[in-house]
């Protein structure tokens, strides 16, 4: 897919999960995509400079091994980040979809096992988990968040079927 096409199913399913009334999933995938990727870089003089001009390296840019060489001897690394570019961010939004259908539901599952209060006459049982927004936020997202309708089994095989299928068009 070319970056055009992208942008085109961000956008899709942009509109998918707001229409299923997940705008605080948007809030956490906008703050994802605006922090953008995080990127170690050699720092390294500028070569045929006098004054102290320094420039930040990829690993793409001098090669795996003159990177890990030039850390031995102790050159500096510095952090950036980059903007995600429309594959990325095509991926992140597929990626918390499948997190919020196929693995928060497994969470409360595995949490609720543990909780469980079967043979302790002294605690209340726990039938269920409820997901509740920072204090912070404001507004129609300061909503709590059930995961309890789980999917039935074929229906969660079928749709990590359909993650499955969906990355592997993106990364086509």
């Amino acid at each position: 897919m070319n970056a055009l096409e992208m942008r085109e199913v961000e956008d899709l399913l942009r509109d998918r999960i707001r229409s299923a009334g997940l705008d605080w999933l948007l809030d956490e995938l906008d703050e994802a995509i605006a922090t953008g990727v995080a990127e170690e870089k050699l720092l390294q003089r500028r070569r045929g400079t006098s004054t102290e001009e320094y420039e930040a390296l990829s690993v793409a840019d001098v090669g795996t091994d003159i990177f890990h060489r030039s850390l031995k001897r102790g050159a500096s690394v510095v952090v950036t980040t980059r903007p995600m570019n429309a594959h990325e961010r095509t991926e992140l939004h597929l990626d918390a979809l499948r997190r919020v259908f196929l693995e928060l539901p497994e969470i409360e599952a595995e949490t609720l096992k543990i909780v469980s209060a079967e043979g302790d006459p002294h605690r209340a049982p726990v039938h269920s988990i409820r997901f509740v927004p920072d204090e912070e936020l404001t507004g129609r997202r300061d909503q709590t968040h059930d995961v309890t309708a789980r999917l039935p089994e074929d229906t969660r095989a079928h749709l990590q079927s359909l993650f499955h299928e969906a990355r592997e068009e993106i990364n086509r």
